[in-house]
Order: structure tokens, then C-alpha cells, then sequence
């Protein structure tokens, strides 16, 4: 993603986070329509933490609000009577609102993901959205205020945001929408939907911010995650007071038209085969090179994108990081360690590494022969007292005494398949679980006492080799659905000289 996609994305993130027109079918729809090719890994992050810098606006903008509701329930609390102020009640019945938003995020995260890569799902919720503020605009009679509003409002109004989850259906249109149907006056259904906005957005921009950091070259990404925040924010500040002031003396019959109007547009432009415009400057002969990898080779991104740099052909690189037992799909390369069971595929070697056992460099241990090892993963040996009255030599502080913790990956998984083949003993039930070698060279970090699994050219200078004894080179394997082109025979090229001097 470039600089320019982030600003103009962002920009559209403000617009139209609070008017009823969906900003996540946005998202999806303006890349599909200028052409651009966006990582799939970066899209949905990218995405939910744009909306999560509107809810700086919110924040901004209700600050009075939110500050007298907090005061509110705090002192009904001590009271003893939370529900005796119109703002406590507003705040408990913003908290109930919440839940069936967060239980469909919870429940579908995996769902909504690969939602945000399907325009055409997109336009069609667009059309679910304009009939939506059509039908409230006629059912609903926009009488009752805010201090008549009650629990079945809240509940409805929820359910509402929880549609809102998928992109398309916009929130603040399906949340005001039910207001209306519920009777609310325009303003207030307004300001409720927004307050009720502030957790289920706050949750849902921490979550991305987890996924942020554990992505790979995560570096090279940031600019575009602060140009995309930033002007999500600002745009977002001035869309609120504009839609406040607009609700509350119109209807919202001109969002449903518009939004009639984008989805039917964008379902019969993705029946022309090609788009016939992109965005300005951005090339039409770029075909980007759709690349997976195992977690065990995570390490590998930065050289996967130097490596793009001086070529006769220069591609981009899609990276979808696989979980090692399916690959995903539409990947024209599919970086392994180790061979695949079955496999059709033209197979070149990238080289060769090992899988060894790592801990922190503050870690007591200072080497382990293999059958003290054995012992520490079989359960015999279980803290560091053991081990320095069995062996002295494995131990640079003899003193220690924390239990000794042992980290291996889930059952079934590509590197758990590639533990088996190199050791040929297993862990005691009592091991703990990495999700993935990231994931562990983070745990092993933090935590002396723990020893993990990883491969031996992810051991970087805060971590130690332990047990060299265990290594055994495995093949670094680069798995190709097709004969190379002379742009990827090159980025392969290089991609073998670059692990060869790692």
C-alpha cells in the first residue's frame, strides 16, 4: 500500500465513518474500482484501525457527554441507585448495546476478514443498507428523546451495530436506522448510535493493533498505518458535526439512494472482465507475485522484499502467511521448510537451515547435551535446581531455581510436523504452546526460565543456541505452480544468495 492509497483511503474513512453509507464497504469497494492490488495481510488491519481513529472524533466531539455519563455511573455506583440520573442510564444502556456487536466479532473475526477482500459482498450489503434507512424513514414516528429511552432500544439498536460488522452495512446507518424504528427523534437516535460506537470501535482497533505487531515487516508498513490514522481522525471531526446538524432536520432517504446507486454500480462493473481506468500513475502492467510462507520462515520478508529491488521485471509481492497445512489460495509460490507430502509443484532450494532449541541470552543455561535435554522435555528434570545437581556444567548460575518452562507448537502444525521428522522424542504433557516461532522468539525474550524450538536463523542476539547437538539442516523449499518468469527466476536468485549469507 502505498502513501497516496493510505491518505485517500483515510480521507474516505472520515467521510463516511458517521454518514449512513457505510465506510467499510468503502474500503473494499474505491480499491476494487481504481485497480489496486492491496496486500491482503495489510487490508483488513489497515482497515479496522482507520475506523479505530475515528473513534478519536467521537471521543473529541462527546467529550462533554462522556465525561458527565462516566460521573454519572460512578456516582449511581456508590448510590447504590444506577439507573437514577438520565446520564447513568444512558451510560449502563450504551454498555448493553455493546454485547451483541462484540459476541458477532468475537464469533466471526475469520468471517469479516475475508469479507473485506469481496467487493461484490460489499456492494450487496451496500443495497441491505439502503433499504434499511428506506424502511426507517417510513416505519419509524421520531417522537421519543433521550430520557425515554429504555433496554428493548438499546438491545434493538445493538443488533443493529452487529449487522454493521461486515462491510456494506453501515453502522451509524443501521444504529440510527434502529432508532428510528424505535420511535427516537432523529438527534437522539443519532447521539446514541455514536455513543454506543465507542467500545465495540475501541475493541476492535485493539485487536488490529495486536495484529499490526505481529505482522512481518511491519516497518515498512507504519508510515502508511500513521498516514491513514491521522487522516481518518481529522476528516472524521468534521463529518460528525455536519451529520449531527443534518439529521436532525432531514431524512435519510438521500444515503438510501446513494447507496442503492454504489452497490448496484459496483455489482455491474465486476461482471467487465477488466476495469477500463485506474488511479493516475499507477502501472497497469504490474503483475504482483503472490507469495506464502510457513511460519517457520517469517524471518525470510525483508529478504523476500529487498530482493525485488534492481530487477529487470519488477514485480510486487503479495504475501499471505500460511499456517502451514493449507495453503492459501490463488499462491503462485509457496515457500516450506521441508518437503511437502504431496506435491505437483516445480520445487527449487532456496537452502538450508536447522531447527534447534533457543532461550534468552539472561537465561542460566549454558549448554545441554542432548540427553539432559531429553530429560527437561520428558518432565524428569522440571527447574533449574535439577538441572545444575544433575549437570553443574549446563549451568552458568547455579543458584537458580525457577521452574524450568518448555515451549513447542500446536499439534498438526507445519512446524510441529517438522519437529517430529528432526527429534525423535516428544514433550511431556506439561509443555506450553507458541502459536508460531514469532510468537516464540517473543515468549523466550521475555522469560529466562523458558526454552523453545525455532529455526536456527531466527536466534538473533537477544537469544542463545542451547543445544547445538540437536541441529539437523532442513531444506528451505520453494514451491512454484508454474515455470518461473525471467522476473521471479531472478527474485529466486536472490532470494538463495541472501540466505546463503544469512
Amino acid at each position: 500500500m502505498t502513501y497516496l492509497q493510505a491518505l485517500i483511503l483515510g480521507v474516505i474513512q472520515g467521510i463516511t465513518e458517521f454518514l449512513p453509507i457505510s465506510s467499510s464497504g468503502h474500503l473494499v469497494i474505491v480499491p476494487y474500482l481504481l485497480g489496486w492490488n492491496l496486500p491482503k495481510e495489510q487490508v483488513f488491519p489497515f482497515d479496522v484501525l482507520v475506523q479505530f481513529s475515528t473513534l478519536f472524533a467521537v471521543l473529541i466531539y462527546y467529550r462533554k457527554d462522556i465525561i458527565q455519563i462516566a460521573q454519572a455511573m460512578m456516582q449511581g455506583i456508590r448510590e447504590k441507585k444506577p439507573f437514577n440520573t438520565i446520564e447513568s442510564r444512558v451510560g449502563w444502556l450504551t454498555a448493553l448495546a455493546t454485547v451483541p456487536a462484540g459476541l458477532a466479532g468475537l464469533l466471526l473475526k475469520d468471517v469479516i476478514a475475508d469479507a473485506f477482500s469481496n467487493p461484490q459482498l460489499a456492494a450487496a450489503s451496500l443495497l441491505i443498507t439502503a433499504v434499511i434507512l428506506f424502511l426507517s424513514e417510513k416505519l419509524g414516528k421520531k417522537s421519543r428523546k433521550l430520557d425515554q429511552l429504555n433496554w428493548v432500544d438499546a438491545i434493538i439498536m445493538g443488533i443493529a451495530q452487529a449487522l454493521a460488522i461486515f462491510p456494506g452495512i453501515s453502522r451509524s446507518g443501521s444504529t440510527i436506522s434502529g432508532g428510528l424504528y424505535r420511535n427516537l427523534d432523529r438527534k437522539t437516535a443519532g447521539q446514541f448510535a455514536f455513543l454506543m460506537a465507542i467500545p465495540i470501535m475501541t475493541a476492535a482497533g485493539a485487536v488490529s493493533i495486536i495484529d499490526l505487531l505481529s505482522m512481518p515487516a511491519l516497518d515498512g508498513f507504519f508510515m502508511v498505518m500513521v498516514i491513514g490514522f491521522v487522516t481518518s481522525g481529522v476528516v472524521g471531526f468534521f463529518s460528525i458535526k455536519w451529520l449531527i446538524n443534518y439529521i436532525s432536520n432531514h431524512d435519510l432517504t438521500p444515503f438510501a439512494i446513494y447507496c442503492a446507486a454504489i452497490g448496484i454500480g459496483t455489482l455491474a462493473i465486476s461482471f467487465i472482465p477488466t476495469l477500463p481506468f485506474n488511479l493516475p500513475n499507477e502501472p497497469q502492467s504490474v503483475s504482483p507475485l503472490i507469495v506464502a510462507y510457513q511460519p517457520a520462515a517469517s524471518w525470510m520478508v525483508p529478504e523476500m522484499q529487498s530482493c525485488l529491488e534492481g530487477l529487470d521485471e519488477p514485480k510486487g509481492i503479495l504475501l499471505e502467511k500460511s499456517d502451514g497445512i493449507n495453503i492459501p489460495e490463488n499462491t503462485a509460490i509457496y515457500i516450506t521448510y521441508g518437503e511437502l507430502e504431496k506435491s505437483d509443484d516445480l520445487i527449487y532450494q532456496l537452502g538450508s537451515d536447522s531447527i534447534t532449541f533457543a532461550a534468552s541470552t539472561s537465561s542460566p543455561i549454558e549448554n545441554l547435551p542432548l540427553p539432559y535435554l531429553q530429560r527437561i522435555i520428558s518432565g524428569e528434570i522440571v527447574d533449574f535446581q535439577d538441572l545444575a545437581n544433575s549437570c553443574p556444567d549446563c549451568m552458568n548460575n547455579k543458584n537458580a531455581t525457577a521452574k524450568i518452562s518448555t515451549w513447542t507448537y500446536p499439534e498438526g502444525s507445519s512446524v510441529s510436523i517438522l519437529i517430529r521428522n528432526v527429534f525423535q522424542f516428544s514433550f511431556s504433557s506439561d509443555a506450553l504452546i507458541a502459536p508460531n516461532p514469532s510468537q516464540m522468539i517473543q515468549i523466550l525474550k521475555s522469560d529466562p526460565a523458558s526454552i523453545g524450538l525455532l529455526p536456527s536463523k531466527m536466534v538473533d542476539a537477544e537469544l542463545k543456541n542451547i543445544s547445538i547437538e540437536t541441529s539437523q539442516n532442513v531444506p528451505i523449499l520453494l514451491y512454484s505452480q508454474a515455470t518461473l518468469d525471467k522476473g521471479a527466476e531472478q527474485w529466486v536468485l536472490c532470494l538463495q544468495n541472501q540466505i546463503e549469507d544469512k
